[in-house]
């Protein structure tokens, strides 16, 4: 496991507390209610499907150098 993750899991949000599932154009997702961190969610599945959310104050700063790339 790599460091700032291990740090981030000691330390940072557990994400215990999500709302309910959102499709919002065409995208389907719950949110920590406690930090806002994103996950995308599979309705086939009814689960997660990505472990690693994005915080939406580092989202935009993401998409931004890729569209610089």
């Amino acid at each position: 496991m790599k460091l700032p993750r291990l740090l981030d899991l000691m330390f940072g949000c557990h994400h215990s507390n999500l709302s309910r599932v959102f499709t919002i154009c065409g995208r389907t997702y719950r949110v920590c209610c406690d930090c806002g961190a994103e996950f995308d969610y599979s309705l086939d599945m009814m689960a997660i499907t990505r472990p690693q959310a994005l915080l939406p104050s580092r989202r935009g700063v993401e998409d931004m150098s890729r569209a610089a790339a």
